[in-house]
């Protein structure tokens, strides 16, 4: 019998739960994207059904923190199969992209590929020696600069822009079949990147978490 797909029951006060293997450190991400965070290391084997409901309970939405360096584990596959069924609003995170063999690209396939599909609102953008550096947003063409000690933005150049349109049209495309809240119906998957000592991807993921009531 196929399991009943049930929403999620809203809790009083708002509480974000960061899952992840402990390789990714999700300690490290937590204070710098709410108080009302709640961290779960998971166990890469496997997460049962009755372990994914204890620590998923009064949670109002789910973020799944993959680290670029070991990918995504049969537990977060089991954790991620669970929200998915209840319907959770519910984030991918990508992190550890400083000096990785894995960039944020291989990962947004995988996770394509082995969770389910998501989009992609913001690109990497790397220094000339591969060093993330900031994010270009496909909807707004914007570059989110964080090489200096205070983040700009700015429009992208015409040649970043030439770069990036297929990526965005490919993103249009797929947000056109959702509505403005549907990330916070748990319709809509987020993929984000996120390098915690440059504060990359950090206000962006906190616009998401902002659309959950």
């Amino acid at each position: 019998m196929d399991k009943p797909n049930i929403s999620p029951e809203k809790s009083s006060a708002m509480q974000i739960l960061l899952a992840a293997d402990a390789s990714a450190e999700p300690e490290a991400l937590a204070p710098l994207l709410s108080s009302d965070i709640k961290v779960v290391n998971i166990d890469p084997k496997e997460t049962s059904v009755e372990t994914a409901q204890k620590i998923s309970e009064g949670a109002s939405a789910i973020a799944l923190l993959v680290s670029a360096k070991s990918g995504i584990s049969k537990g977060m596959i089991d954790l991620w199969n669970y929200a998915m069924d209840r319907q959770f609003p519910r984030m991918v995170i990508v992190n550890k992209l400083s000096m990785s063999e894995t960039d944020f690209d291989d990962i947004v396939l995988i996770v394509n590929r082995v969770l389910e599909q998501g989009v992609t609102p913001y690109l990497v953008l790397h220094d000339e020696v591969g060093e993330p550096t900031g994010l270009i947003s496909l909807e707004s063409r914007e570059v989110h600069d964080y090489s200096a000690t205070t983040p700009n933005r700015y429009m992208a150049d015409s040649e970043l822009q030439t770069l990036v349109e297929e990526f965005a049209s490919e993103y249009a495309d797929q947000l056109s079949a959702f509505e403005s809240d549907s990330f916070a119906h748990g319709l809509l998957v987020p993929i984000l990147p996120v390098m915690e000592s440059k504060l990359i991807g950090i206000a962006e993921i906190k616009q998401y978490l902002a659309q959950i009531n």
